[in-house]
């Protein structure tokens, strides 16, 4: 949640203190052992002492330690190598350290830990409805939010999903294509995809039967098939976990479609996969180093009480998988 802070001064610190331990009902002396993390406080108090803590919107002193930051991502078994999770919260991890700040990684599946330590702000690449609720009750932290269906609560790092599925849509249609269809997933971001590239091919006389999609609930041996069956000219499969490579797999292996003489096909860039595909991947390029460096400038800035949005831009990569009609 974004609320104003308190700013300490060197002289008000420790009547701060006093106050979070007069609300926390215990010492001053505990209060500290709580802001540095020590592991020696039972749980119940550690979280008494931090809720006082946030509730009087009081932040430790940052010039006698490095700052403490929370990054909430998916548990391991959700995530895919190479995929945008695994990818993001590595380019993360690593402009924390150049930053020399500590890390706690923090996943859904023990979501409450987040309660239990002193943070001087959180980035998240989560999902789960618990999780987001969670955190829109965290005061007087910093909150960065990785997609903008949150900006109301959280300071936001972003991609515009509309504005990428006009783009991947542009793109087809200036290729000739009339006939489309899309993979996408099922969550925020993937329907604003196949959202925006709906709507650019209707503004330019496409009736909206000539657009298909499937969502990634579907098996995707069944979606691949599905897409055969409606006859589509090009295929769009949004998302950086490399499920386009599955796809191309699927079509050439499995059906014995040929890409791009029979079926165009269009993904996510996926750097030093893409590239070398059999074709070689037309993709769109999420700056993903990018995201995660202005999320890491945005956690470590000063002026946090109104909500932040910075949206980042992609870019089509034209290789050898769409073919053009007509």
């Amino acid at each position: 949640m974004i609320k104003s802070k308190i700013h300490n001064s060197t002289s008000s610190v420790s009547g701060v203190l006093a106050r979070v331990a007069q609300q926390a009902k215990v010492s001053t002396g505990t209060v500290s052992r709580v802001f540095n993390n020590s592991s020696l406080i039972p749980s119940e108090t550690r979280c008494r002492v931090l809720s006082a803590a946030r509730e009087l919107g009081f932040r430790p002193r940052v010039g006698v330690r490095n700052k403490q930051i929370a990054l909430v991502t998916e548990p391991p078994y959700k995530t895919v190598m190479g995929g945008y999770v695994n990818t993001l919260t590595q380019y993360i991890c690593f402009a924390l350290s150049r930053a020399d700040a500590g890390i706690t990684m923090i996943t859904e599946d023990r979501i409450d830990n987040l309660r239990n330590c002193w943070f001087d702000g959180i980035i998240g690449i989560a999902w789960e409805e618990r999780t987001i609720e969670l955190l829109k009750k965290m005061k007087n932290v910093p909150v960065i939010w990785l997609s903008d269906n949150h900006s109301a609560y959280f300071h936001t790092v972003f991609l515009d999903c509309e504005a990428t599925g006009r783009l991947a849509g542009e793109y087809l249609y200036n290729k000739g294509h009339r006939r489309v269809a899309v993979i996408h997933e099922s969550d925020y971001s993937g329907v604003g995809r196949m959202r925006g590239l709906r709507n650019f091919f209707t503004e330019h006389g496409v009736s909206e039967d000539q657009i298909y999609n499937v969502s990634d609930a579907v098996p995707l041996h069944l979606a691949v098939k599905q897409v055969l069956d409606f006859g589509a000219t090009a295929l769009w499969v949004t998302g950086e976990d490399m499920r386009v490579i599955e796809v191309n797999w699927l079509l050439q292996e499995l059906a014995g479609v040929r890409v791009p003489e029979d079926i165009s096909l269009m993904g996510f860039e996926n750097p030093g996969i893409s590239e070398f595909q059999r074709p070689s991947l037309t993709t769109i390029a999420s700056p993903l180093r990018e995201i995660a460096e202005k999320a890491v400038e945005l956690v470590f800035s000063d002026n946090l009480d109104t909500p932040q949005r910075i949206e980042l831009p992609v870019k089509l990569i034209e290789r050898n998988s769409v073919r053009t009609i007509g």
